[in-house]
């Protein structure tokens, strides 16, 4: 009797095994007419500078090889553009492809590191500055800094030194602002809207009531120099080219490059203007 035990639940073998094949390894075929053309192709080409992955693309009719070098180039160009510019891989490879403005690309970063540094930046923080002050009524009046709030500012009559009395200016009364000395060249080049002039204003106090500049938009003048044109709820117009911006105000350098600052606040209309 054999008690040998059937293994995994099945009977005896009843049959020899026979000899296992030395080595443990199958013959692979011998490669085909075709690919051995292939790989001669992939060798060629390779030779040639391109790079495997593309050569077998253009061996295996995936790839045209015009389109292969194209990819080549275009792989080139994107990492010549990472080197210089600094800018996302991404984004270098739509500009090599066209999808993508190298120069919109860089205006667009330099604005955001731009806003990013200065958005805060308001000349209620100069403490112990004067200005002229353009306020609603079509009113301007000379005041200097005293202190900086939330929604107001501090302020006293220029010229009265310490005696005068502080009174508080709520900051969307203020439309725009130049040093006092600047009056005659901001005068001269000073514009009026006759229909924003002839339509009575008031602050608007609620920021959706507001007219809409995005800082997009501002910084891109400003990247390229832009002359513009920025008309006030009361209807002043003022042109020239930005010299800076931030969340509240535009700083203006006008035809005599005299700086305006406009607050964002009451602004009623922003555009190109004319040289």
């Amino acid at each position: 009797m054999d008690d040998r035990k059937p293994r995994y639940g099945g009977g005896l073998s009843l049959g020899k095994k026979g000899p296992r094949p030395r080595g443990g390894k199958v013959a692979s075929p011998s490669p085909s007419p075709d690919q051995l053309l292939r790989r001669r192709k992939v060798e060629e080409l390779g030779k040639q500078g391109l790079p495997l992955a593309l050569a077998q693309a253009v061996a295996n009719g995936q790839l045209t090889l015009n389109d292969a070098v194209l990819k080549l180039q275009r792989a080139d160009e994107a990492a010549r553009l990472v080197r210089l510019h600094g800018i996302a891989h991404s984004l270098a490879v739509q500009v090599a492809m066209g999808q993508a403005d190298l120069a919109t690309v860089l205006c667009t970063r330099r604005v955001e590191a731009y806003v990013k540094e200065s958005s805060g930046r308001t000349l209620f923080d100069l403490i112990g500055s004067t200005w002229a002050l353009g306020v609603y009524g079509q009113k301007t009046r000379q005041l200097t800094m005293l202190r900086n709030d939330k929604y107001e500012v501090e302020v006293r009559k220029a010229g009265e030194g310490q005696t005068g009395e502080p009174e508080l200016l709520h900051k969307t009364t203020v439309k725009y602002a130049y040093a006092p000395a600047d009056f005659k060249l901001v005068r001269k080049h000073l514009e009026y809207d006759k229909e924003l002039r002839s339509t009575s204003a008031e602050p608007r106090l609620r920021p959706q009531d507001r007219y809409a500049c995005s800082d997009r938009k501002i910084g891109a003048w400003w990247n390229g120099k832009t002359v513009v044109r920025l008309a006030t709820m009361e209807g002043e117009v003022f042109t020239g080219e930005i010299a800076w911006f931030s969340k509240f105000e535009v700083g203006l350098q006008n035809r005599a490059g005299v700086e305006v600052v406009v607050f964002r606040h009451a602004l009623a209309d922003a555009r190109e203007g004319k040289h």
